[in-house]
């Protein structure tokens, strides 16, 4: 257990050092009421026995960055009247419920004079070996603001009992009071300097806590008789209704018996000499520095610990004295480019009693726009620390790829910055003081010259040979309609346009038949392109027929029979063969399929065989026409 103060030493200088930095507040599930006593609770020296809880599982857990998350209480652990991890911000509920419906406590109930729900209770007994033993803790909950003197609020507290004690005594009180800590007695309106409010989601802590007010730091002081077994139970449950939850932090190893070393301090020099008193005049001591005495004094900051001899047994207290300011950065000397300062100068991650900059602001940031010397100047408890940095500039170096260039046909260019400097480097990784290009696209260099670099970049565009398509060389309809020829190119600017109609722009719209064509320029390189379309328009359908007769045999001529037709447009088909007995053999809508004159793949007979043929389209008279006739199969 006695390594607590390690931790404690962390925490202090991240408070020291790093204050103005915060993150959430880690909570973790899963262990046992005996280790969160034993090994998280408890501090050196103290014996326990008979570790107990009642109350939800997840009501009891361990928490850690407290500092970080806005507590003034690093580590511990939690008990609550909902579930532990709820307590977690950022604060976005303003009435956080877990709701669990669980049973109350008596010991509650006689405090609050009305029933109690969603108990948690950790109790166990406990043997000190002086008469002074204390632990600290925070109460926060979502009862606050809006349920303060309401007169239904949620209740916690603390009851020792043992020798020398009437009953079970309640030592969650307000230093030197005989007040109890609750949200009545404690809260925005009553015994404020204890309270933190956390409703404003401009507070420094809304992000990191969920409840909406909590208390300070507060330490539950205990007088017992020494080296006697007492009883503590520590206790939260809602009253009333289980709506709005609360907890209790309670931190880690403060469970221990009253030295006089005092909490963790710092100091400027490391050459101070400062006092430590065991507080234990009574009682035999011995030093992590090999004294004996109660009092010693000590130079330097460090660790000292002093183990204090009782009459059933010992126990160990440490004190960490860490600097009261940690060294300061205002960052490494800077090298401003292109004659363009504009820094911010700041410590940062940091907060100061203090701030004094060369230029007399007072301010925790400093914006530099010229070159030269600047320094910094904080104190934090009375104790300076400071840094310096030299701000410089370099000038732009004039160099220039050139404009944006167009290149037709084969690109073979070589690209020079006209300058010199200490290192090149292209687009393409190379290093040389030029570039050969060899096709189109983008390229800059990046040259460094006296710690300074700088950029320029050129596009390289390039125009080949086309081609154009407006559609297949001819198309026949059944009937007058309008077409759209479009040649799909939409730079009017770099391209020049001349269809066979006299139009000049990319696409024309044509009516009735002939052959148009168009050509098409481009405006900055040699190159033309053209294409052409032959367009028939039918009046009627023409050239219908099925051949009389065909000779699959094989040969290569004649295999297969279909009907020719002579118009497109064609918007429904259907093509069927029988037998002169009424068997079909063949049938297809597909105008491209035709019949081989075999029925599942065996070839028929020869002979006579009937054709029916229905087509749907604008080139007939009729909307839909029905065609037969009689064809020969020949071999």
């Amino acid at each position: 257990m006695f390594p607590r103060r390690i931790h404690i030493l962390i925490s202090a200088i991240l408070i020291g050092a790093s204050s103005s930095v915060f993150g959430q507040l880690i909570v973790a599930e899963g262990y046992s009421p005996n280790v969160l006593v034993n090994n998280i609770l408890v501090g050196d020296g103290v014996s326990t026995r008979n570790v107990n809880y009642t109350g939800y599982d997840r009501s009891l857990a361990l928490f850690e960055n407290g500092y970080k998350a806005g507590l003034e209480i690093d580590k511990g652990l939690i008990l609550s009247s909902g579930v532990a991890v709820g307590a977690k911000g950022p604060n976005n509920d303003v009435g956080y419920t877990s709701g669990l419906g669980g049973p109350g406590t008596s010991i509650l109930e006689k405090i609050a004079g009305t029933k109690t729900l969603d108990a948690a209770v950790l109790e166990f007994e406990f043997k000190p070996q002086t008469p002074d033993v204390e632990f600290k803790y925070v109460f926060a909950s979502d009862e606050y603001k809006e349920w303060v003197d309401a007169g239904f609020n949620d209740i916690f507290g603390f009851f020792i009992s043992g020798p020398g004690i009437v009953g079970e005594q309640n030592v969650a009180l307000l230093p030197g009071t005989n007040i109890e800590v609750s949200i009545d007695n404690v809260n925005h309106k009553r015994n404020s300097a204890y309270y933190v409010d956390n409703v404003d989601v401009n507070s420094t802590i809304h992000k990191y806590l969920q409840p909406d007010g909590l208390t300070r730091s507060l330490t539950a002081s205990l007088k017992l008789q020494a080296c006697e077994w007492y009883t503590i139970k520590l206790a939260i449950a809602d009253v009333g209704d289980p709506i709005k939850d609360s907890w209790v932090f309670i931190e880690s190893k403060s469970f221990k018996h009253k030295t006089g070393l005092g909490n963790d301090t710092s100091m400027c020099d490391e050459n101070s000499v400062r006092t430590l008193d065991a507080g234990h005049p009574d009682k035999k001591v011995l030093w992590s520095t090999g004294d004996t005495t109660q009092k010693i004094q000590v130079t330097g900051f460090g660790t000292y610990s002093v183990e204090v001899f009782t009459q059933c047994g010992s126990f160990k207290d440490e004190i960490v004295i860490y600097p009261a300011i940690q060294p300061i950065s205002i960052g490494p000397d800077t090298v401003a480019c292109d004659n363009e300062i504009d820094l911010t100068l700041e410590v940062k991650n940091r907060v100061f009693d203090s701030y004094e900059w060369s230029t007399g602001d007072t301010t925790p940031t400093l914006t530099v726009s010229s070159p030269g010397w600047y320094w910094l100047t904080v104190k934090r408890d009375g104790c300076p620390e400071t840094d310096s940095m030299y701000v410089d500039s370099k000038p732009t170096p004039v160099f220039d790829l050139g404009p944006d260039q167009f290149v037709c046909g084969d690109v073979d260019l070589v690209l020079n910055p006209g300058t010199s400097a200490d290192a090149f480097q292209w687009s393409d990784g190379s290093s040389d003081s030029y570039l050969s290009v060899k096709d189109s696209g983008t390229f800059w260099v990046m040259l460094t010259r006296d710690g300074c670099s700088f950029a320029d970049t050129v596009s390289i565009a390039r125009r080949n040979t086309f081609t154009i398509d407006i559609g297949p060389e001819s198309q026949t309809f059944c009937s007058q309609r309008e077409l759209l020829l479009d040649t799909k190119i939409r730079d009017s600017v770099n391209y020049a346009f001349k269809w066979s109609t006299g139009d000049t722009s990319p696409w024309v719209r044509v009516k009735g038949s002939g052959s148009f064509s168009v050509v098409v320029t481009d405006l900055r390189c040699p190159y033309t392109a053209t294409d052409q379309m032959n367009i028939f328009m039918l009046n009627e359908a023409q050239n219908f027929y099925v051949p009389n007769a065909f000779t699959p045999n094989g040969d290569g001529l004649n295999e297969t029979i279909s009907p020719s037709l002579g118009f497109g447009d064609i918007q429904g088909y259907h093509f069927v063969i029988y037998t002169r007995w009424g068997q079909k053999v063949f049938e297809t809508d597909d105008l491209n399929a035709s019949w081989d004159g075999k029925l599942n793949g065996k070839l028929m007979d020869s002979g006579v065989y009937l054709w029916l043929c229905q087509i749907e389209t604008p080139c007939l008279p009729d909307p839909l026409q029905y065609k037969h006739g009689s064809l020969t199969l020949m071999r």
